[in-house]
C-alpha cells in the first residue's frame, strides 16, 4: 500500500473518532441537561385573560397559577423556596395551586412536611390563596389539607367561596377533588346558599379531564385552571409530548375553549416517575384579567 492511501485511512480514522466523539459528548451533554439542568429552570409565563363576563371591579386582577410540586422528585427546599421568592416578587391578588404537592413514589417524614409547610407560610397574596388535591396528595390528605391551611391556603374539597376585589360584585372560585381518584363531586362544589345569583366563576381542578365532566352536565364555569399533565414532561419538536400521565393524552396543550369556557393547564413545576425534563421547563403562570 502506498504512502498516499495510508495517510488517507489515518485522514478517515481521525475524522471518524471525531464524529463519534462529538455525539458522545453530545449524549452525555443531553442526559445532564434533562436530568440536571431544565428541571432547574423557572419560567414564568404571563398572560392576559378577556373576558366580557368579568366584573368591571376586577380589571387588572392578577392570579398566579402554580401545581405538581411533587416535592421530593426535583424540587426539595432550596428549589421550593425559590419559587415562593418568584411568586412573591409577582404581587398576585390571589394565590391557587392545583395539586400534586407530594409524590405518590416518596414517603415522607416529620420533617419534610415540617420544611414544605414552613416555606410555603411565606408566600404572600394580597386577598387569598386557594388550593385543591391532587391525585397524589391522597396518600397524605390530611397532611396535605393541614399544611395548605397552615399557609393560609383555603382548600377547595368540593366547595366554593366568594371574593371581592374592588367593589360590592364579588367573582366565585369553585374547586373539586381529584376524579382519579373518584373524590369529584360537581354537585356538592356549585352547591351555594344563594342559587339565584350568576357570578364569574373560576373552577380549581387538578385534572384537566373535568372539562368534559362540565360539558357533559351543562355547567359552564368562566374558567377552569388544571395541571396534572406536566405537558407529558419532554416535548418532541414537530411530534407532540411524551410521558403523557393516565387520563390526559387529549390535553397536551396549555389552552383549551369550547362553549364559552376557557382551559388554562400549568406544565407544573416537578416531575412524575422520571426526574427529566425537554423542551418543557418548569413554570409559573401569572393572569392578568380584564373584561375588554
Amino acid at each position: 500500500m502506498d504512502e498516499s492511501n495510508i495517510n488517507t485511512q489515518s485522514k478517515i480514522k481521525k475524522v471518524l473518532k471525531t464524529v463519534l466523539l462529538f455525539f458522545l459528548l453530545l449524549i452525555i451533554f443531553f442526559f445532564v441537561y434533562i436530568f440536571w439542568i431544565e428541571p432547574k429552570i423557572l419560567v414564568v409565563k404571563e398572560e392576559a385573560i378577556v373576558d366580557k363576563k368579568l366584573p368591571v371591579e376586577f380589571n387588572g386582577f392578577k392570579i398566579v397559577h402554580f401545581s405538581d410540586i411533587h416535592y421530593g422528585k426535583t424540587i426539595n427546599d432550596k428549589e421550593l423556596k425559590r419559587i415562593v421568592k418568584k411568586i412573591n416578587e409577582l404581587k398576585p391578588d390571589v394565590i391557587v395551586y392545583t395539586g400534586d404537592l407530594f409524590d405518590d413514589s416518596i414517603n415522607y417524614t416529620d420533617q419534610n412536611f415540617d420544611s414544605i409547610q414552613n416555606i410555603l407560610s411565606d408566600l404572600q397574596a394580597s386577598i387569598h390563596k386557594y388550593a385543591v388535591c391532587g391525585n397524589s396528595d391522597y396518600i397524605n390528605k390530611d397532611k396535605y389539607i393541614e399544611i395548605m391551611q397552615h399557609a393560609s391556603f383555603t382548600v377547595l374539597d368540593n366547595s366554593n367561596e366568594l371574593i371581592y376585589y374592588k367593589g360590592n360584585t364579588p367573582i366565585q372560585f369553585i374547586g373539586t377533588s381529584s376524579i382519579l381518584e373518584q373524590e369529584c363531586d360537581i354537585t356538592k362544589a356549585i352547591q351555594t346558599n344563594e342559587n339565584d345569583t350568576e357570578y364569574f366563576k373560576i373552577w380549581l381542578s387538578h385534572e384537566p379531564v373535568l372539562f368534559d365532566t362540565l360539558l357533559e352536565n351543562n355547567i359552564r364555569p368562566n374558567i377552569i385552571f388544571a395541571g396534572h399533565t406536566l405537558n407529558g414532561l419532554i416535548n418532541i419538536p414537530f411530534y407532540g409530548y411524551l410521558l403523557n400521565q393516565e387520563g390526559i393524552n387529549k390535553y397536551q396543550k396549555h389552552y383549551y375553549h369550547k362553549k364559552q369556557i376557557s382551559m388554562y393547564i400549568t406544565n407544573g413545576l416537578g416531575t412524575y416517575k422520571y426526574p427529566i425534563r425537554f423542551l418543557n421547563p418548569p413554570s409559573i403562570s401569572l393572569y392578568r384579567l380584564y373584561n375588554e
